[in-house]
């Protein structure tokens, strides 16, 4: 393979973004024995560097990409799971990622969970930093915000693939989305309830927490189902809080204070025991139609005692498996997609596993 070959070789990969864990910048330097500095004049093919040089960061890539072929079909070993989310969903993304560990021991795991209630975006940014450091993939569940997009693109541009479980960050350059299409699981919410409720003028509540990709796609599929199927459906007000039961307690409680009871409840984020409370508490729970997402053991019962009417979910092991092998496949030097998994509908005679 000569000078040309060789740098187009490293283009590519840089540019398709292939992952396979280098050559990197600081790992050719490294092997070279030279500064990052020099290497990437080298890469760049910018003037300045003599051809001895130049042979000896060639020498290196070369070395490196051959090592990388030998090994490309071995296992990922190292996945950092890193979650910001409610507790409830922390919980459920908790108990399928051990499931899965348990069941996989040829890989090595870390697991990193924050409420969101207490998240701080420059540490969490830093996890996302820290953790790339030290794993071939990350799967990762988070809000979309400046810092943590910003940690993403350094992680995918240092070839770390992220692949993002349940919400999106677009914005980030990530190397894949795993989950359900958010914007059509809003629209199916609200042609549920634009068939369940009566055909006449009624007021809907929207709940939704921080700024997630996953709840924003689900108001936008929300609102245009009401806008053009249900007219005669409104969305009165959005109530602020974060995915806990009882910051949705309080503002559930707070509305029913302060206005008549509404026709339907459409909850996009997590805290549904708090709704619930609420709604039982001013004796409404079966005049007002409540839709709220993720099947947990919580739900289960609500939907149970008829205190929640229709539940949303998804199949949050299969896409957990999705994530590992697109990881595979990148390792593997393959080109990789999103992968949309199926809405499941859930209500008080569904079966569950």
């Amino acid at each position: 393979m000569n000078h040309v070959d060789l740098m187009m070789g490293l283009t590519s990969m840089m540019n398709d973004k292939l992952y396979r864990r280098g050559p990197t910048v600081a790992e050719i330097a490294e092997l070279a024995g030279l500064g990052t500095a020099t290497v990437d004049r080298v890469i760049n093919d910018r003037p300045g560097v003599r051809e001895k040089t130049r042979s000896r960061v060639m020498a290196a890539i070369k070395e490196l990409q051959e090592s990388q072929e030998l090994h490309s079909d071995l296992p990922i070993q190292r996945i950092a799971f890193i979650c910001e989310a409610g507790s409830s969903f922390i919980t459920i993304i908790e108990r399928e990622v051990k499931k899965f560990i348990s069941e996989h021991k040829e890989y090595r795991f870390t697991f990193d969970s924050i409420p969101n209630i207490q998240v701080n975006a420059e540490r969490f940014s830093a996890l996302i930093h820290s953790r790339s450091k030290e794993c071939d993939g990350i799967i990762l569940v988070s809000r979309d915000e400046a810092k943590v997009n910003r940690a993403v693109r350094g992680a995918v541009d240092r070839g770390v693939p992220v692949i993002c479980l349940t919400t999106d960050l677009p914005n980030s350059r990530r190397t894949a989305y795993v989950g359900v299409d958010q914007v059509s699981t809003g629209a199916t919410a609200a042609w549920l309830m634009g068939k369940m409720l009566p055909k006449k003028s009624g007021k809907i509540l929207l709940l939704f927490s921080a700024n997630y990709r996953t709840q924003e796609e689900r108001e936008i599929g929300f609102r245009r189902v009401l806008r053009t199927e249900y007219p005669h459906l409104h969305i009165l007000e959005r109530v602020n809080f974060n995915d806990e039961a009882e910051g949705a307690y309080m503002s559930v409680r707070k509305f029913l204070l302060e206005h008549e009871p509404m026709a339907g409840i459409y909850n996009m984020a997590g805290g549904n025991r708090g709704v619930a409370k609420a709604l039982t508490e001013f004796g409404v729970s079966d005049r007002v139609l409540f839709v709220g997402h993720e099947l947990s053991s919580f739900t289960r019962t609500l939907l149970d005692t008829g205190e929640m009417d229709i539940v949303l979910g998804h199949d949050v092991q299969q896409e957990i498996q999705h994530c590992i092998t697109i990881l595979k496949k990148i390792r593997a030097g393959h080109s990789c997609n999103d992968i949309k998994t199926a809405l499941q509908i859930y209500n008080k005679n569904s079966w569950f596993d």
